[in-house]
């Protein structure tokens, strides 16, 4: 059963501390507890080398996400739990346009997190491969 305290946290809640060089989580602990309190904490362990730390209201997360914190002198950025992230499908593109092309276009919306995927449209027969084709390169169907 889990606690009452803790049913209502989200990962929106958390929080990410990678610090670049040996820290304990009680140090970085005690760095964010400067910024929001430290009574703000619900949560708070290592976890593949970060701290994740979760935290009584998202507002308090958004603040030290927009500070970071400070670590033995040292400027430590802080990550959300969350990355907001939009997928993009393209369809129906022609084979005249390149990949570097769409790539070069969609990253002026932000930062491109995962490859380019080629999917097939389903069509099976020899006088589709065209139409395959997904910024210049061919996809041979199965």
């Amino acid at each position: 059963m889990v606690n009452g305290d803790f049913a209502k946290l989200t990962r929106k809640h958390g929080i990410k501390i990678s610090a670049g060089f040996a820290c304990t989580v009680e140090e970085i602990g005690l760095a964010v507890g400067e910024k929001v309190g430290h009574g703000s904490f619900k949560s708070l362990a290592r976890m593949n080398s970060a701290v994740v730390i979760f935290l009584d209201q998202v507002e308090k997360v958004n603040c030290v996400i927009e500070t970071g914190i400070t670590v033995r002198e040292m400027f430590v950025q802080v990550q959300p739990l969350m990355l907001p992230a939009t997928k993009v499908i393209l369809s129906n593109v022609p084979p005249f346009i390149t990949d570097e092309f769409l790539s070069r276009e969609l990253s002026r919306h932000g930062k491109r997190l995962s490859p380019m995927k080629k999917m097939l449209s389903g069509c099976r027969g020899r006088e589709s491969l065209a139409v395959l084709g997904s910024g210049g390169t061919m996809v041979r169907p199965r």
